[in-house]
């Protein structure tokens, strides 16, 4: 997490609505809504829908707090971050995941710890404990 990485890619993920298109143009194209009779195109679909941002000579600490406020500013959807170089990958859950399930995670930002201040504390106050604890 602390070694300077050559480059960080942050990909989010398609939201629900653009997954929507993509499911639709797939059937539209292949007659078919799996995904297995045609892998190619369903990721292609899929990646021309992703937001990716190219981080150079960064460490993946600083990178997770570039995107933790994308996180929060889209919860349902996946924030990843990838060195294809090292072949090294973080998949973080989803920001609403993290809150309902995983408010022990760390955060990276100001912000991000704050809203899981909230979270621990009213966890501890219904007698709730984090999923992976």
């Amino acid at each position: 997490m602390k070694s300077i990485q050559k480059q960080v890619k942050v990909v989010l993920s398609p939201s629900k609505e653009q997954y929507a298109q993509i499911r639709a143009e797939f059937l539209a194209q292949t007659g078919s809504t799996s995904f297995y009779d045609n892998r190619e195109l369903w990721e292609s679909l899929e990646q021309s829908r992703r937001t990716v941002w190219e981080l150079n000579d960064i460490t993946f600490k600083q990178a997770q707090a570039f995107a933790e406020p994308i996180r929060i500013a889209h919860p349902d959807q996946n924030v990843s971050l990838y060195n294809e170089e090292a072949g090294s990958y973080i998949g973080n859950v989803t920001w609403n995941d993290q809150l309902e399930m995983f408010w022990e995670y760390p955060t990276y930002t100001k912000e991000g710890a704050e809203i899981m201040s909230v979270r621990q504390t009213s966890a501890k106050e219904e007698g709730l404990i984090a999923s992976w604890e």
